[in-house]
C-alpha cells in the first residue's frame, strides 16, 4: 500500500509539473515564476519563463531581474557525479568564473531565445544585458575521444553517454560570457570560454577559448561552388 501511495504521489506530482511547464499565456508564466522562484537558489524580479522550458537541477540556478527565458530552452545544471566514477574527468579552471562548478549564473537583463540549451554541469556564468539567440547552445562539459590526462593511453573513448563509463572521458571547464554580449542564432560556446564583455558572436559561429573585448566574432558565410545543371 506505501508502495501504490508512493507510485500515486509521483504522478500526481509529475501531472502538476508538466502542467505548469506547458500553461500558455500570461497565466502560465506566472505559475512557472511562482513555482520555480521556490526552487531556484536565487530568483530576481520580473523574471519570464515561457511554456516548454525544461529545468534540471533548479537548486544550482540563480537568476537576476528582468530575464526572460524563451519556449521550450533547456537548462542542465548540477555537478556530475565524479568521484568512485570510472569515466575520465578533465577538469580544467577558468579563472573569470567566481562560482562553484555545476552552477548556472543568470544576471540582470538577459535573454535567452527560444530552443536554446545552457549545460551548467562545469559551471556557466551569464553577465548582464546579454542576449543569446535562438538555436545556441553554451557548454561546459563535452566528451573527448581520448585521455587529456595520459598521452600514453591509445584508447579510443567514445562519444555517448550511454557507453560503458570506463570508455568514457570527459572535459570540464567553466563558461562566462560577460555584461553586453550577442551570441547570434545557432552559435556553440565551448568549454572553458569566457566571452569579454561587448562582444558579439556572428551568426553560426563557434566560440573557444578567451575572445577580445568589444570585439565582433563571424564564422565564414556559405559560399557559391557551383551550378546545379
Amino acid at each position: 500500500m506505501k508502495r501504490l501511495i508512493k507510485i500515486i504521489g509521483t504522478v500526481f506530482s509529475d501531472f502538476i509539473k508538466f502542467f505548469i511547464i506547458y500553461f500558455p499565456g500570461s497565466t502560465g508564466r506566472r505559475l512557472r515564476y511562482y513555482y520555480w522562484r521556490g526552487k531556484f537558489k536565487k530568483c530576481g524580479k520580473n523574471v519570464f519563463i515561457d511554456e516548454g522550458v525544461i529545468i534540471q537541477n533548479p537548486e544550482c540556478i540563480s537568476i537576476g531581474d528582468n530575464v526572460w527565458i524563451d519556449r521550450y530552452c533547456l537548462l542542465i545544471c548540477g555537478k556530475p557525479d565524479e568521484k568512485g566514477s570510472s569515466r575520465i574527468f578533465t577538469i580544467k579552471e577558468n579563472p573569470d568564473y567566481k562560482y562553484d562548478r555545476g552552477e548556472l549564473v543568470v544576471s540582470d537583463g538577459v535573454h535567452i531565445a527560444p530552443f536554446c540549451t545552457i549545460q551548467a554541469h562545469g559551471g556557466v556564468f551569464i553577465g548582464r544585458n546579454v542576449g543569446i539567440a535562438s538555436g545556441s547552445r553554451v557548454y561546459s562539459l563535452s566528451h573527448h575521444y581520448r585521455n587529456p590526462n595520459d598521452k600514453t593511453d591509445m584508447s579510443e573513448y567514445k562519444f555517448t553517454p550511454m557507453a560503458p563509463k570506463n570508455e568514457q572521458s570527459l572535459i570540464s571547464a567553466p563558461v562566462v560570457i560577460k555584461d553586453n554580449c550577442a551570441i547570434g542564432l545557432n552559435c556553440v560556446v565551448l568549454p572553458g570560454t569566457t566571452v569579454e564583455e561587448g562582444t558579439w558572436v556572428g551568426v553560426s559561429s563557434y566560440v573557444s577559448g578567451k575572445t577580445e573585448e568589444r570585439a565582433v566574432y563571424s564564422s565564414e558565410p556559405a559560399k557559391f561552388k557551383k551550378k546545379k545543371f
